[in-house]
């Protein structure tokens, strides 16, 4: 498009400022434009309330925040807490307790406290192939889940996915889990329909530890029954044996399962160390749990089951 001589692009939306070069000529200069925050496509009160919640994680008052904003008076609490819950709803901050109730930012990730000496962390090539090879296990111990493991235990899933795949997806106060089923179960003698969310985190032969039980217990709280899957392949399970003992003891404290898996494929070298216990957890966590780590097609399925 040609206007007076001149290309104008039709899709160079960014601002323009009128500078002075170096010879004190005006010219024009391209702006770019800002960088969208988590909570823009929420609205703008969601975004200026998610601004107001210090980034670094640390819990204010809801009175703070609405005197912050100029929303203090009675007319603007629904204002204040209809965009706070849409914010927590989308898994960007969290409440929490305090004079009038706190509220913080959700940070996307959580540095794990190690006691590791410079000696002993890591390198970043040994982390490497240690996430490759837990991301190797997901598909076939998500095959064995929704098949044999789910006709063994008379479970019948709605749904069984793999949710460590979700990247940066927001997924709120919620730890994911490797691996989550949804069954619903209905009794002879008992009214009602029941709810049954089972958790898996998956740990290849290097990351077998008690850090895994702590993992699957952040679980629970949104979960009937979590479990911690260990991958022990044939040639390293005397190597293993006393770290697993070590993790079933701790898990059977919490009430978490253990299933130790020499082949990821073959159901028939699983074998449940520990018992998962059946938890209750709070319909409010479970409902925002299933609404930020299942996809949508198993969130429709659960609906229509329940109805």
């Amino acid at each position: 498009m040609l206007v007076m001589g001149h290309p104008i692009a039709l899709f160079d939306t960014f601002p323009r400022l009128m500078v002075s070069n170096a010879d004190g000529v005006e010219v024009e200069e391209s702006v770019p434009a800002p960088i969208p925050g988590p909570a823009d496509h929420l609205g703008e009160d969601a975004s200026a309330l998610y601004s107001k919640i210090p980034d670094d994680g640390t819990a204010v008052s809801n009175k703070s925040v609405r005197v912050a904003l100029g929303w203090e008076s009675e007319e603007t609490a629904d204002r204040y807490f209809s965009t706070r819950d849409s914010l927590e709803d989308a898994g960007l901050v969290a409440r929490g307790r305090g004079r009038g109730g706190t509220i913080r930012r959700v940070l996307d990730e959580v540095a794990a406290e190690t006691e590791q000496s410079p000696a002993e962390a890591e390198t970043p090539d040994e982390v490497a192939d240690s996430l490759r090879r837990e991301h190797d296990l997901y598909e076939p111990l998500h095959r064995v889940i929704r098949s044999e493991w789910a006709r063994v235990n008379r479970s019948s899933p709605l749904a069984v996915e793999i949710t460590a795949h979700q990247g940066r997806r927001a997924t709120g106060i919620w730890a994911r889990p490797d691996i989550v089923s949804v069954e619903i179960r209905a009794f002879d003698h008992v009214p009602g329909k029941f709810l049954e969310v089972r958790t898996f985190e998956v740990k290849p032969s290097d990351g077998i530890n008690v850090q895994a039980v702590y993992e699957a217990l952040a679980h629970r709280r949104a979960a009937t029954h979590s479990y911690v899957l260990l991958h022990v392949p044939t040639d390293k399970r005397g190597d293993l044996e006393a770290a697993v003992a070590e993790l079933c003891e701790v898990a059977r404290g919490h009430g978490i399962g253990v299933i130790t898996v020499e082949n990821p494929e073959d159901y028939d070298t699983w074998e449940e160390r520990e018992v998962a216990v059946r938890a209750e957890p709070d319909p409010e966590y479970l409902d925002a749990f299933l609404g930020s780590q299942l996809s949508d097609t198993a969130q429709r399925k659960i609906r229509l089951a329940l109805r």
